[in-house]
Formats: C-alpha cells, structure tokens, sequence
C-alpha cells in the first residue's frame, strides 16, 4: 500500500520546483501539528482539484517554506456534484453537518434562513470559520477540492433542467428517498434540509411548486445536521461513486 502523504494547503501553486511558503494555520498545522522536519516529505493541494508531493525545506517564526514536486495523479473527488442547501440552525449544528457532508462528498453548501430558524445568518467572521472547517474536513478525507459555503438569502430557488432537487420531509405518505433514486441519473442534486422545528407548510408548499420533490429517509426523525449527510450519502451511493454505479 502506498503511503499517504500528510497534507498541507496553499490555494496558489504554479506547479513543480516552485518553493511555496505557508503562513498562519497551516504552518502551525504543518509544524505543531504534525510535527514535520526539514526534508521530511508531505503533499500540498490547493482546494481547487491539484494535489503535489512535496517536501519541508524550513521553517521558524515565519511560516514553513515547502518545495512542490510532482503532481499527484488519481481521483480523490466526487464526479457528481452534492449541493446540501441547509436551514439555518444552531451554529454547532451547521458546522458538524458542513464538516461530515465534506467528508462524504458534498460539493458545496448553502446555508439559508427557513421561518422555523432560530438563529440569524453567519457573520463575514462566522462564514470564514464554516469555510474553514469545509477546508480542515477536505484535508482530513483526502478531497482535493474544498466544497463552497454560501448563504443564500432566501427560500432555495427553482430547480434548474438536468437537477434533481430533493426536499427532504419526515412523515408518512412522502414518498422514500430510494424512489427518486430510483431514475435516471441527472447531471447534479440538490437537498434542502429544513431547520429543527422542520419547513413549515407554505415553504414545503413553495419548494414543491418551484420543481423540488419530497424525499424520506425513513420512520425515524434524524436531526437536521444528520439528515443532510445521510441523504448526501445516499446520492452518491446511487449516482456517484459510493455505489456500484458510479460514473454511469
């Protein structure tokens, strides 16, 4: 088995022989964290897709000084992009279903204020800690592209031609997940997650309206933070490359 490398970011690298210096959290991570030496080797992705191998050069109160190697090869990112449009909830909350739903594949994340949201919407500080732990999540699972984090200002829109949007709802007589699953595999999906109290009737009303099919996940009530990775999960099971359908 081949080694896995420990992983650094640095979102501008021209490509190999470059020497590339990290700052901040990341040298803190590189040297604190991983306790890495001079001419010990890691891997610098950029969140943009690429990934190199590449190898501590020094490092001190300045940052940590990295010269990039060869480009990684393989695929470590989902073909079939996830998009988790989720209620705004408690913060603690937001956070584990941005840091779970990256790591299970989730190509981004829109975070939007649902009648039944208890909680206003992130500040500039707040969205740039969310991205930060989409960031922390992508290093940890081997992703090489960091999913977006945005906040939507209202109600999701209109679910666009070739998107299957799923609006995920609790309660007997909607119809379970495995149906929707169940056709043709579209270009990308989209989930809404409502907040804890759930949509209320003129939302769920509004979303079906606007092209969005309801979806169970079965008898139980999941959480809102779970419910979104769960179904995530299940996507790609069915149109990604979590199932033995992947890429078809």
């Amino acid at each position: 088995m081949a080694e896995r490398l420990r992983r650094a970011w640095h979102a501008r690298v021209e490509g190999e022989g470059e020497l590339v210096r990290l700052a901040g959290e990341e040298a803190h991570h590189v040297v604190r964290v991983l306790r890495l030496r001079p001419g010990d080797r890691l891997s610098v992705f950029d969140g943009g897709g690429r990934e190199w191998e590449a190898v501590l050069e020094s490092a001190g109160g300045w940052g940590a000084d990295v010269r990039i190697g060869p480009e990684m090869a393989g695929v470590t990112d989902p073909s079939f992009p996830v998009s988790v449009h989720q209620a705004l909830c408690r913060p603690e909350r937001v956070e584990w279903a941005i840091q779970k739903g990256t790591e299970v594949g989730a190509s981004g994340f829109r975070l939007w204020p649902a009648e039944r949201s208890q909680v206003d919407p992130p500040s500039a500080e707040r969205l740039a800690r969310l991205g930060r732990v989409a960031l922390e999540a992508s290093k940890q699972s081997g992703r090489r592209r960091v999913p977006s984090v945005e906040v939507e200002g209202s109600l999701p829109g209109t679910v666009p031609p070739g998107v299957v949007g799923l609006l995920l709802e609790a309660g007997t007589g909607v119809p379970p997940i495995a149906v929707r699953l169940a056709e043709t595999r579209p270009r990308a999906a989209w989930i809404v997650v409502g907040p804890e109290g759930g949509l209320s009737p003129a939302e769920s009303a509004a979303l079906a309206g606007s092209g969005w099919l309801p979806a169970g996940l079965g008898p139980r009530v999941l959480r809102t933070e779970t419910a979104g990775v769960v179904a995530c999960a299940l996507v790609l099971h069915a149109w990604g490359d979590l199932g033995a359908k992947a890429g078809s």
